[in-house]
């Protein structure tokens, strides 16, 4: 019987020590939770970001959580967020100073350069032996090419997308469509979002009509197909930073070191956008396709040992 009891207080040392060094374990491991805004690029930028640190650093997992723009700052600001990839401040100005006035907001510096937003027509259009309005090079040309672009609710006026409801953005075009006078032309479309006014590009594009309209890079519809952004058209230069919470600089140091040194260009972002467009993938699948195939970008971010273990577990793929 007493041979029993030391085997049983053996084996509860033995389960409730298991226990311990796993709680032990678990209570070491750092949760980095990345903002999953709407748009594709961050989310492709959160994942190449959760694969580097998972299997190149010790002690990290990634969580995501989606969110539009401005609750993904404002999780930010109260600590719920650790990193977002893709700040587009510039358009919420007054929200990112007050966090960086508060201190919970750090910013780390830009993930890509001033990514471009404006008015865009098709190459074809302007450009070629087949150019229906070669002498449109800027907004103040719009009016004399107005039956270009039918409006099909009103055929007196021409069309121009001007971007979608509810974004800060249609501000700008306002803007820029009032203070040329284009309202005696064209009326100004509202979409219900982005996806939709890319459809009407696309549409479009494939027929090889003309089209005039809002939208931005990187984006995979810009990276498949060539448009010219319009003179005096162009907006003010976004913003696109990786902030993090403040405890992230105490907390995960290592993290913080790779996110200072995270940078990618336009044309970076619009050809992986490309390539998910074209193969239907998931954004996991296109952060593969980049880890694997942009060695010369992602290991300027990185340690030597944390590339080796990364390519390491690029290979188990």
């Amino acid at each position: 019987m007493k041979k029993l009891s030391i085997i049983t207080l053996a084996l509860l040392l033995i389960v409730t020590g298991g226990l311990f060094a796993g709680g032990e374990t678990e209570s070491n491991t750092k949760t980095i939770v990345f903002g999953d805004v709407s748009w594709a690029s961050v989310q492709v930028h959160n994942r190449i970001m959760a694969f580097i640190i998972e299997n190149g650093l010790t002690g990290y997992k990634a969580d995501f959580t989606p969110g539009d723009t401005l609750p993904i700052l404002n999780g930010l600001m109260q600590g719920d967020i650790d990193v977002d990839m893709e700040s587009w401040h510039s358009n919420f100005p007054e929200v990112y100073r007050k966090g960086i006035a508060s201190g919970n907001i750090i910013d780390l510096g830009s993930n890509m350069p001033d990514a471009p937003q404006g008015w865009w027509v098709p190459r074809y259009l302007v450009e070629g032996p087949d150019a229906q309005a070669p002498d449109l090079k800027s907004v103040s040309d719009l009016p004399k090419y107005a039956n270009l672009f039918p409006d099909p609710e009103d055929r007196a006026k021409g069309q121009i997308y001007g971007g979608v409801a509810g974004w800060s953005q249609m501000k700008v075009s306002q803007k820029i469509f009032d203070d040329n006078n284009l309202g005696d032309t064209y009326n100004l479309t509202i979409a219900g979002s982005g996806t939709a006014i890319a459809a009407t590009m696309v549409s479009s594009f494939t027929r090889r009509d003309p089209w005039i309209g809002y939208y931005w890079a990187p984006t995979a519809v810009l990276g498949r197909l060539d448009m010219v952004r319009l003179k005096g058209t162009e907006y003010d230069p976004s913003l696109v930073n990786i902030l993090v919470y403040k405890t992230m600089i105490d907390e995960a140091p290592e993290v913080v070191e790779i996110l200072k040194a995270y940078s990618t260009t336009v044309a970076d972002n619009n050809e992986f956008l490309a390539k998910m467009d074209e193969n239907d993938w998931s954004t996991q699948e296109t952060a593969i396709w980049f880890l694997k195939n942009r060695e010369a970008t992602w290991t300027k971010w990185v340690s030597s040992d944390v590339e080796t273990k990364v390519k390491s577990a690029l290979k188990a793929l």
